[in-house]
């Protein structure tokens, strides 16, 4: 064994056993584990469907080293879903926005808002939180940190790599204020044996929701009270991060109940500012209450005795909104009555509808991100330059090997930017002497995908002053955009990795705040189909004076899906849809159209105007995608499925073995022949790679589009088909979300409209496949829609994005322009050129 291969070993065991004595004194979890959902803010994966563009939809991870998965040990369990005092419902209030915030890398920060009545923050409470980090953190030098307003409020090592652990501290009083406050957890890791920019990698603590909250001391009823709708935002979430609307309507059977209760889901999840609504509609009080839930009565002044047995005194035989406490269902009971169902409406529009609705040929200056991001996303409509400082990236200092900061924009519905222009970034920063120049770089990632890349050649060290980096805009889209910059150093001590390389030392990197990122002019004008700018702001619903609704049915089921929808619909439009719930489609004139339901509910010949088949209504729900596996051909029944499921997500026809195996060597061989193309394929191959490489072409954008008249049919294991489309008659979108299976309705919706989710729609069509991720289909053709007033300086970004994208179309202009020059020239030259 080598001195060198010695030393490692020997470090190995060094920090090992101090970790084990870290992690043998952490508090495990006493309480029986509950699993918790899925859902991760974390730097997006690669879809498994594998269908490339919330850079674009579905999100991909970063071009970075290999990435191995998070360890899963046997002795992990994951914790309760609350402390035992969340049984009574107001002891326990769950912070996160998410099921779970990883922190990853050597250096990863997180903040949002979390609000709290005034009575909440004037109670004494406890700040718990429950983390497990990567096998590989080393303790001695990796901390958590956690910031309330600002100030430190708990401090620990990081390390629990077996087990989940909990630690609390007691937030002192007068530091919570009631409505807004923020939080912000900081990691710094370091690795315990490798000292290479792929160890970096490996690297992660993750935050649970389940166990992560405020305890407070001395919990009453009185505590969560909301008394205003103002305290709207106090209602919180679960610890899976979803807040949960119950409207209580016992005129769901009647349909004059669905435009007030999709108005009413709408504006409320404006006002709370929730970062996961989802509704839930039903006739009759549906069992108690868990945290993040708000309870909402919708009823006439003669439903209200069945309700809630002693009517308050404000709400009898007058219209009324505000909350109540209840002996039946509770505290904070939001109550909307009035007489009649007009009474109603009018209330709601009063009071909560125009409080929150926005002209929709008035721009935005930010879109709301704050209670999963701090600060909100900067909306940008027009050349715009921001500082590093306004999109919450403070001057810092690195002392490892990569250093990451992250921020959001934002960009309307119209946004037309899918092969020309570019944005700028004007780094202000220094490296020091010892970064080895060719090895160390400077990467940004825009929604998951390499922007650009930019070495570190000057040795010696060096500072930068509004040094420019390109970044295209085709790697952005409508709606929040995340953008992270990554700065990868490398010294000869990395290189040597001798004992306790891994440790913090002298600062490597450092990044000021006056950085910017400067965004030039770029083409505004619609799209259709396109449900990334749907997914991004609503568009093209968010500027239509009225939308059209169009139900599977009638039922309490199938309006929490819808108002679920609305919900996420109305906060990326940052104003409330004007909605007429339409029993037929025929009764839809001059309107979008939003078509919501399980596909055997839906009426026949609706499915064909968005791009899906007639049959899948009888075919799909009916259809069993198990694979049913015998004893003795297990291996070789899941290598078919598996191949079957391949073939149908790529669009290929399905064959067996038998059909495609060569019986000699001659088939064989024409077979190998065939599929590279003979002799010359190698050539085209070469050509394109050095079109890319030089003048970023290829072959392949100098196909004429084909239009498909092919309906689609869902894949294997697809759960939900969310497809748009222009209607050949009105030109108006339409846009259909048809679920499998009627009992999964209301639960497939929430899972999309969950924001890792709902940020992979894009193209034409969408296929949800749960697990497996999504399936998307570019649109063939598209139509542009105009939504500015005429201007040339805007047609001119709109030609030179649509001749971009279309670079045959392009080069035969170009070639008729000169041929016509050509003969204009001679014509000319002819009559008045000298002759001799």
């Amino acid at each position: 064994m080598t001195s060198q291969a010695l030393s490692r070993v020997l470090r190995m065991f060094a920090v090992a056993l101090p970790a084990a004595a870290a992690v043998v004194s952490s508090a495990p979890a006493q309480d029986p584990p509950k699993p918790v959902a899925p859902f991760t803010i974390a730097p997006p994966k690669p879809s498994p469907s594998g269908a490339a563009p919330f850079g674009a939809p579905p999100v991909q991870a970063p071009a970075q080293p290999p990435k191995p998965e998070p360890p899963k040990p046997e002795l992990a369990k994951p914790i309760p879903a609350a402390p035992r005092e969340a049984a009574a419902g107001s002891a326990f209030r769950p912070l996160l926005p998410a099921a779970r915030v990883s922190l990853e890398g050597e250096a990863d920060a997180r903040t949002w808002a979390f609000y709290l009545t005034q009575d909440e923050a004037g109670a004494d409470i406890e700040l718990n939180v429950a983390y497990q980090n990567a096998l590989v953190v080393m303790p001695e030098a990796s901390r958590l940190t956690v910031r309330v307003n600002g100030e430190r409020a708990l401090e620990a090592p990081i390390a629990s790599s077996v087990r989940q652990a909990r630690l609390s501290a007691t937030i002192r009083k007068g530091l919570l204020r009631p409505g807004q406050n923020t939080i912000r957890f900081e990691a710094v890791q370091r690795h315990r044996t490798d000292c290479s920019v792929a160890s970096t990698y490996e690297l992660w603590t993750r935050i649970e929701g389940a166990g992560t909250g405020l305890s407070f001391k001395s919990p009453s009823a009185a505590l969560r009270r909301l008394r205003s709708i103002d305290d709207l935002p106090a209602v919180g979430a679960d610890e899976s991060g979803q807040t949960t609307l119950r409207i209580i309507a016992p005129s769901v059977p009647r349909t004059v109940a669905a435009n007030p209760i999709f108005a009413v889901a709408q504006a409320i999840a404006l006002r709370g500012r929730f970062s996961q609504p989802v509704v839930q509609v039903s006739e009759r009080p549906v069992g108690p209450a868990r945290p993040g839930t708000l309870t909402i009565v919708l009823a006439t002044s003669a439903e209200l005795p069945d309700l809630l047995g002693e009517v308050p005194e404000q709400a009898r035989g007058n219209s009324f909104l505000g909350f109540i406490s209840s002996s039946k269902l509770g505290p904070s009971t939001l109550l909307i009555t009035g007489n009649s169902w007009q009474d109603i409406e009018s209330i709601v529009e009063t009071n909560l509808t125009n409080t929150v609705a926005r002209p929709s040929n008035i721009s935005r200056k930010v879109m709301d991100t704050a209670t999963w991001h701090l600060p909100d996303a900067p909306f940008i409509s027009d050349e715009q330059v921001l500082p590093f400082s306004e999109l919450g990236i403070p001057s810092q200092e690195s002392t490892g090997r990569r250093l990451r900061v992250r921020a959001v924009v934002a960009f309307p519905g119209d946004f037309y930017a899918r092969a020309y222009g570019e944005a700028r970034l004007y780094l202000d920063g220094a490296y020091s002497a010892e970064v080895r120049p060719g090895d160390s770089h400077i990467e940004v990632f825009v929604n998951g995908n390499v922007a650009a890349t930019v070495p570190l050649n000057e040795s010696g060290g060096s500072l930068f002053q509004h040094f420019p980096i390109k970044v295209p805009l085709r790697n952005f889209r409508s709606g929040i955009n995340e953008i992270w910059l990554e700065a990868v150093t490398l010294t000869n001590s990395d290189l040597a990795c001798g004992p306790g390389a891994t440790l913090p030392g002298r600062s490597r990197f450092a990044l000021f705040d006056t950085s910017a990122l400067a965004f030039p002019d770029f083409a505004k004008i619609g799209l259709r189909p396109n449900l990334a700018a749907t997914a991004g702001t609503a568009f093209p619903y968010s500027v239509a004076p009225r939308t059209a609704l169009i139900l599977g049915r009638h039922d309490a089921a199938n309006y929490g899906a819808a108002a679920t929808l609305l919900a996420r619909l109305a906060q990326q439009a940052s104003r409330p849809l004007a909605i007429d719930a339409l029993a037929s489609p025929s009764a839809v004139s001059g309107q979008p159209a939003l078509v919501i339901g399980a596909a055997g509910q839906l009426p026949s010949g609706i499915l064909p105007r968005v791009g899906i088949a007639e049959n899948v209504r009888t075919t799909w729900p009916s259809r069993s995608d198990d694979v049913v596996v015998g004893p003795d051909s297990e291996g070789s029944a899941v290598f078919d499925a598996v191949i079957k499921g391949f073939q149908g997500r790529q669009g290929r026809p399905q064959s067996t073995t038998a059909d495609t195996a060569p019986r000699t060597t001659d088939e064989l061989r024409d077979r190998w022949r065939g599929s590279l193309g003979g002799p010359f394929a190698g050539y085209f191959v070469s050509l394109d790679q050095w079109l890319q490489r030089t003048f970023d072409l290829s072959f392949a954008q100098l196909r004429v589009p084909i239009t498909s008249t092919t309906l689609y049919e869902p894949a294997s294991g697809t759960d939900m088909i969310v497809a748009q489309a222009a209607d050949p008659d009105t030109r108006q979108v339409w846009t259909a979300f048809v679920v499998r299976h009627e009992a999964a309705l209301e639960s497939t919706v929430a899972r999309l409209t969950m924001p890792g989710n709902w940020a992979a729609l894009s193209g034409k069509l969408t296929a949800y496949q749960g697990s497996q991720g999504f399936q998307v289909q570019a649109a063939d053709t598209t139509s542009f829609v105009m939504t500015r007033p005429f201007s040339l300086a805007n047609m001119r970004l709109v030609l030179a994005n649509w001749m971009s994208s279309n670079i045959a179309v392009y080069a035969l202009a170009l070639l008729m322009a000169c041929i016509c020059l050509g003969i204009g020239t001679s014509l000319v030259l002819r009559r008045l050129g000298q002759q001799r």
